[in-house]
């Protein structure tokens, strides 16, 4: 939980990505008492309930507006990423999501409607204000029916989702569902929440067997007779070459779930085996470089973390949320407790590239997260107050520049 103090002038410091997704707008207090305030962007509805999710679970929280059959959208403010859920009559019709894995183009890619080439091109030429949906059936490239299957298969994927939740807060505004922009699909909240829980234990039983999403799983040479089209696609991807967990999750094309569920089948068939990963151990070509870069991260984290809390909090954030190709740098690394990052964990998503590669990549995705630091710096310190570090900074980084060598183009 993030705390805050209320000075004498009556203000207080918001953590940064707070702050700047209210900066534009004029707020009002919808509910106060000795205990809370509620501020809410003006015009925006009112909020007629609030929660934590530490307090409370998501399957409360849904069965409630099921239960009174409410009407209106449900906003979640989780860690990694925005979600809203909309409610017609109690029943859940549509949800959106900031999460890449959950956009509606990822899953149109997973149920093998549209190519992934094709799918990077129409992003690029979309047009200010398009949706994906709208532009797929002009250019008829995905019929009606694929577009509604995926639409619906991507609102459970979002729902489902979110019973992982432990931390994030919500809040459900009462409002008419008069926007064009949303489908509205036939889904029963109930089910969605009975099915949700079943996968919560599901995927947890299966972590307890493979341990890790880096666990190896290797053909065991088992005669694989009688296997669903999707189990003989996974053993055809370990019949010669042993992969990770995580790595045919992601050739599966499958969401992780389902992933995860039929490797466990396979593994109880007894078609592959499991081992588990060895301490991985920096290169010496990546020691030095990062360690100028984690002096870098740990002399920012002690000169700012005390003036903003939320700092290890707005960092990681900004990680979840970068864009390609840093993302493809930094997915699923966080910062160390001191402000540090594992190069291991970095070095571990380059696994295929070539050396001078892989240090561009590196070198370029860390400018990138420094920068951004600089920024929070800047704005907790003062321009003047952080001029030395912000210069120090500079030194420091140039130097990792010039470890990679004339050559990369950095």
């Amino acid at each position: 939980m993030y705390r805050v103090c209320l000075d004498d002038s009556g203000r207080v410091d918001l953590p940064r990505r707070v702050a700047a997704a209210l900066s534009s707008n004029d707020l009002a207090i919808t509910s106060s008492s000795s205990q809370h305030v509620l501020l809410a962007v003006d015009g925006a509805g009112e909020a007629c309930m609030t929660a934590s999710l530490g307090s409370m679970g998501v399957a409360d929280i849904l069965s409630f507006f099921n239960m009174f059959r409410k009407t209106g959208i449900l906003y979640l403010d989780l860690s990694d990423g925005n979600r809203q859920v909309f409610f017609q009559d109690g029943e859940i019709i549509f949800a959106t999501s900031q999460r890449f894995e959950e956009d509606l183009g990822e899953v149109l890619c997973e149920m093998g409607k549209i190519e992934r080439s094709v799918l990077t091109a129409i992003r690029a030429d979309m047009e200010e204000g398009a949706t994906l949906s709208q532009v797929l059936v002009r250019k008829n490239i995905v019929v009606a029916r694929d577009l509604w299957l995926a639409t619906r298969h991507q609102v459970e994927a979002i729902v489902y989702n979110l019973f992982s939740c432990r931390d994030g807060g919500c809040h459900f505004v009462a409002q008419e569902l008069e926007r064009d922009d949303i489908v509205r699909l036939s889904m029963s909240t109930q089910n969605l929440i009975m099915e949700g829980l079943r996968r919560v234990d599901e995927r947890a039983l299966y972590l307890r067997r493979f341990r890790s999403m880096d666990a190896s799983l290797s053909y065991t040479g088992k005669s694989p007779a009688n296997l669903s089209e999707e189990e003989k696609k996974l053993v055809s991807f370990v019949y010669s070459v042993p992969a990770t967990v995580s790595q045919l999750v992601a050739r599966s094309g499958l969401a992780e779930y389902d992933g995860l569920r039929v490797l466990y089948q396979l593994l109880e068939k007894g078609l592959v085996d499991v081992t588990q990963p060895k301490e991985v151990s920096l290169d010496s070509a990546f020691i030095e470089l990062f360690e100028v870069y984690n002096g870098v991260l740990k002399l920012l984290y002690d000169c700012v973390s005390g003036n903003t809390p939320s700092f290890l909090e707005d960092v990681d954030r900004f990680l979840r949320e970068v864009p390609h190709p840093m993302l493809y740098v930094v997915r699923g690394v966080a910062l160390e407790k001191d402000g540090t990052l594992d190069g291991r964990n970095i070095v571990k998503n380059l696994v295929g590239l070539e050396l001078l590669e892989q240090k561009k990549m590196i070198v370029e995705a860390l400018n990138e997260l420094v920068y951004m630091e600089c920024t929070i710096a800047r704005r907790a310190l003062g321009a003047q107050g952080s001029a030395e570090l912000i210069r120090r900074v500079q030194e420091i980084t140039a130097r990792a520049k010039r470890l990679v060598g004339e050559d990369t183009g950095v």
